[in-house]
Order: structure tokens, then C-alpha cells, then sequence
């Protein structure tokens, strides 16, 4: 009787390779005009900015090359009277490389980076300069995408022992790519002078929502326009001639992707392909961006690999081969309620009514311990709100207002250790914030956070491919001969690593066998030093 394999059919992204890096950043930050000069540097913040990396893949390795957004807080030389502390802000350019052995063009990468420690300084012989070092560790990894025949199962000989690998993956439904055209009307704000001619235009984009349909993939979200303009300043007005403002267009589109389902887990990637700014009249701008969009659309699904196999009646020729897969830990998710209460400040008018609060969470911190995922990070909000009657003049009735209040939220994922890879994604799910009715300078934001995470290891499997009976099957009589001379049973001292199933190929005996002759309650648990009776089976 021959051996029958099971196959299924799966298409995963395999694991190329992956690997960590660190590098050492320097630069400097300037401080930009009407700033005073520096006294003494307080702080320096820097994070990398990961939504505008330029990512490019060559022959085993991945160059990376991005900016790093610093923000300092530092004492001005000012009159003692005046307000002495200054914030300022700026970017530090990088390039790094990392080695991935078997990197090639058109492969999936992606990228994580963190910002290990930053030192800075300040020279008085330059008091508008703060000298930045920064150590960013970087943690890449290549996929490609494979289509597996995977065998997982078999059947044959009455004696055939295979052992088989439980494994959960992440099995690729589809991906689709779709391009958007973003265009918009921009104003000037009231404040900023009129536009004599725009210099440039840098944008970024901002995903609100996903959402999986049946058969493709709904995304919105915002793009974030900066802009640099000359101003048309008046005679006799302080002239500062270039001027910056910002400027957010709201978009939706969609990615079809066949045999897609709401069910299922989605990755997407939003990238500004293309911007630009043309004056319209003196206070408005016409806006055109081109988005590049890909969405990928995933369902897990547990396979039993069929790792190898034997039969002591028959001699078996097995074929394997190695896959790299990201086998999945676990997936959950865990909703937190931040509530803070903040005043307004004193230069600004009490509050009749809070018009809208909007929130964005900043993650600054990540990390796997034993069975939990934990997320740190900062919850940024900004308060629009309208005056009270007395304090409202006609030209300013609303108020804007920014604060930060920092969250904690976890997710409990049996099986999480520190060396896993963790994906995750924190959405802000509600904001609501009301007046105190005792206070009408104090108001309270609730924000409702949802994060969402999946923990996943790489692992290596020999994986068998095919199974063919040998050749030339010795005759019975010869085995029975060949069994003729040797001993009833053999004594065998566990070695460290050893399993059983290791041990039962070695001698060409069943599980079963091993386990009855030695009264083994449980096939998982041997230990070095341990001694096995092996017993004979003749065929």
C-alpha cells in the first residue's frame, strides 16, 4: 500500500529575512525668524518620521533614507519681565542601510524605527543653533509573496507515523492598488498676509478609517498640505517675507480586491506620489495631490504542516523543503476611556459652548511582556469652542485651544513573549468633551481608544513536499533475517533534545510502541538521562 497525501493550497508572505540596525544621527536646529536667542536648552524630543520614508530594496540589502522630526524647549535671552521659555521645531535628515541575504528588488519591506536616546548641546558663540545627536535603532523585515502546496496529511502502510506542526497564518486573500486625485480650494488664514507667489507644498497623508466590503476595501482619511508662500507685506508692515500655513482636505476612495469580506484583516498604505500649490487670487490657493493607495486583504487560517514521516514496514524516500512564515501568536483588541479635564488660559475667554474636540494618539511606546501587549502614548487635542457672550467680540466669537493627556492601554494575547513581533494599530473610536457648569473656564474631553494588536514569531519548517516508496523493497524474508541476530529490546538514555519522535525514527519503531513498553503517560514530557525501553517489531 502506497503513501496518499493531503495537500491545501495556501498563499502566505514568507520571510525573506529580517534583522536590526542602529545608526547615529546628527544635525542642527535653527531657530527660525522672531525667536529670541537661546539661554539654555530645557529639552529635546525626536521621533522618526516613518509616514515619509523612502524605502528602496537592492540586492540583499534595504537602504532607508527619511527625516527625523525634533521638537526643543529652551530659555530665551529675554527681558526678565517677558515670557521666558520657547518652543522650536525641525527635522535631521538619515541614511541608513541594512543587510537582508536574499533582498531583491519588488519585495515587500517593512520597517519599524525607534528612537533609543538623544543628547544635545548649545554653543554660545552660536546662540540660534542646538546640536542634536540621536541613536535610532531600526528593525526591518523582507517578505515575499509565495503559493504553497503545503501536504497536510497522509495515509498508507498501518505503521506509518507522521508528525505533524500545527501553524496559524496569515493566508493573503488579495491586494489591489488604486490612485486618488485630491483637489481643493485653500484660504489664507485671516492672520497671514496675501500670497505674492508659493515657493512650495509638502503634504502627508493621515488614515481615519478602513473598512473591509465584500470585494474591496473602503479607505478615508486626510491629506495634510504645508505651504511656503512668499507674502505681499505692506510698506511699512515688519517685513517678513516668507510665511508658512497649513491646510487639511478630507478624501475617500476605494481598492477592489476579488474575495474580499467584511470579516477579514486589512493592511493599507497611503503615499503622496505627487503635489502641488498654484495661486488662485491673493487669499487662495487651488491644492492638487495624487495619492498612491495599496491595500492588502488577509484571513488567518490554522494549517497542520506535515513536517515528516515514516514507516517501519516500508522504506520511504521523502522530499522537504524549508518555509520562513510569520506564524501568528495571537490577535486581540481592548478598549480604555481617557478622561482629563483642562482649563482654558488666561489669555483666552471663558467657554459658552465646546463646538468640537478632535484627538490623535501619538504612540511613544511599545512592548510585549509575558501574555500581554502593552501600548504607551500621548493623546493630543485640540478644542474648538465658542466664547461667552460678554468676552465675544463680533470679529472673534471662536476659540482654539491644544492639549496632551498621555494613555495606557494593554491587550491580553496568551503565548506573547519579549522576542515576538507585535503589529498593531490604535484608533481613536469617540471624542466627546463638555463644559463644567461650575466653571466655565474648565472643560472635560472623554476619549474612547480601541487598540487593536497581533503577535506573531518567525518560525523555519522543514515541510515535506512528497513521498515516494523506495525503489528496492527488501524482500520479507530478508528482513525477517536481518531481525534474526538482533536483541529483543534495546535500553536507551535520552540525550538532551532528543524527542520521542526523534528517537522512535532512529530505531524504525511506532510511537505507540515506545510509549506502551515504557508506560508514558505523557509523549511531550522525556528528559535527559531518562531511560526508554526499545522494543523489536518485525515485519
Amino acid at each position: 500500500m502506497g503513501v496518499r497525501l493531503e495537500k491545501e493550497l495556501v498563499k502566505v508572505d514568507q520571510v525573506v529575512g529580517e534583522d536590526k540596525a542602529q545608526t547615529v544621527v546628527e544635525g542642527l536646529i535653527v531657530l527660525p525668524y522672531g525667536k529670541p536667542d537661546i539661554e539654555r536648552v530645557l529639552s529635546v524630543e525626536a521621533e522618526v518620521n516613518t509616514e515619509n520614508l523612502d524605502i528602496n530594496v537592492i540586492d540583499d540589502k534595504v537602504v532607508i533614507e527619511g527625516a527625523i522630526d525634533v521638537e526643543a524647549l529652551y530659555v530665551g535671552k529675554v527681558p526678565a519681565e517677558s515670557q521666558p521659555v520657547h518652543f522650536v521645531e525641525g527635522t535631521v535628515d538619515f541614511s541608513i542601510f541594512v543587510k537582508i541575504p536574499g533582498a531583491r528588488k519588488n519585495m515587500d519591506v517593512k520597517v519599524k524605527a525607534r528612537v533609543e536616546h538623544v543628547q544635545f548641546s548649545h554653543n554660545d558663540a552660536r546662540p540660534r543653533e542646538i546640536d542634536v545627536r540621536i541613536i535610532v535603532e531600526f528593525f526591518v523585515k523582507v517578505t515575499k509573496r509565495v503559493q504553497l502546496e503545503i501536504v497536510v496529511d497522509a495515509k498508507g502502510p498501518s505503521d506509518l507515523q507522521v508528525l505533524k506542526e500545527s501553524i496559524r497564518v496569515d493566508h493573503v486573500v488579495g491586494e489591489g492598488r488604486a490612485q486618488k486625485i485630491v483637489k481643493s480650494e485653500v484660504d489664507v488664514p485671516p492672520k497671514k498676509p496675501d500670497i505674492l507667489e508659493i515657493l512650495k507644498a509638502e503634504g502627508k497623508v493621515r488614515t481615519t478609517e478602513t473598512k473591509a466590503l465584500d470585494d474591496k476595501v473602503v479607505i478615508e482619511g486626510v491629506l495634510e498640505v504645508d505651504i511656503l508662500y512668499v507674502g505681499d507685506v505692506p510698506e511699512g508692515v515688519p517685513q517678513q517675507p516668507v510665511h508658512f500655513m497649513e491646510a487639511e482636505i478630507p478624501f475617500t476612495e476605494f481598492v477592489e480586491v476579488p474575495d474580499c469580506r467584511q470579516d477579514m484583516s486589512k493592511t493599507v498604505k497611503v503615499r503622496v506620489e505627487h503635489i502641488r500649490a498654484r495661486k488662485k487670487d491673493e487669499r487662495s490657493m487651488a491644492v492638487e495631490a495624487v495619492l498612491d493607495i495599496k491595500a492588502k486583504v488577509l484571513e488567518p487560517k490554522t494549517i497542520e504542516v506535515v513536517e515528516d514521516l515514516f514507516s517501519p514496514s516500508k522504506k520511504l524516500d521523502v522530499k522537504k523543503t524549508k518555509i520562513k512564515v510569520d506564524k501568528v501568536i495571537g490577535e486581540g483588541e481592548n478598549q480604555v476611556i481617557v478622561k482629563e479635564a483642562f482649563k482654558v488660559p488666561l489669555e483666552k475667554p471663558p467657554i459658552e459652548q465646546v463646538f468640537k474636540t478632535e484627538a490623535r494618539a501619538k504612540v511613544t511606546e511599545t512592548r510585549i511582556i509575558e501574555d500581554k501587549v502593552v501600548v504607551e502614548g500621548v493623546l493630543k487635542l485640540e478644542t474648538l469652542y465658542v466664547a461667552e457672550a460678554p468676552y465675544c467680540s463680533p470679529q472673534q466669537p471662536v476659540h482654539f485651544v491644544e492639549n496632551e493627556t498621555p494613555f495606557t492601554i494593554f491587550v491580553e494575547i496568551p503565548g506573547a513573549k519579549e522576542d515576538m513581533t507585535l503589529d498593531f494599530e490604535v484608533e481613536v473610536e469617540h471624542v466627546s468633551s463638555k463644559v463644567d457648569p461650575n466653571d466655565a473656564r474648565r472643560y472635560e474631553v472623554r476619549v474612547v481608544l480601541k487598540l487593536v494588536s497581533k503577535v506573531t514569531r518567525m518560525v523555519q519548517l522543514d515541510v515535506v513536499v512528497d513521498v515516494e516508496e523506495a525503489a528496492e523493497e527488501e524482500k520479507k524474508g530478508e528482513k525477517k533475517e536481518e531481525y534474526k541476530d538482533k536483541p529483543y529490546m534495546t535500553i536507551y538514555i535520552v540525550q538532551k533534545g532528543d524527542t520521542l519522535w526523534k528517537i522512535a525514527k532512529r530505531y524504525n519503531v511506532t510511537l505507540d510502541a515506545i510509549i506502551k513498553a515504557n508506560n508514558i503517560t505523557n509523549p511531550d514530557l522525556i528528559y535527559p538521562g531518562q531511560r526508554l525501553i526499545i522494543p523489536r517489531q518485525m515485519y
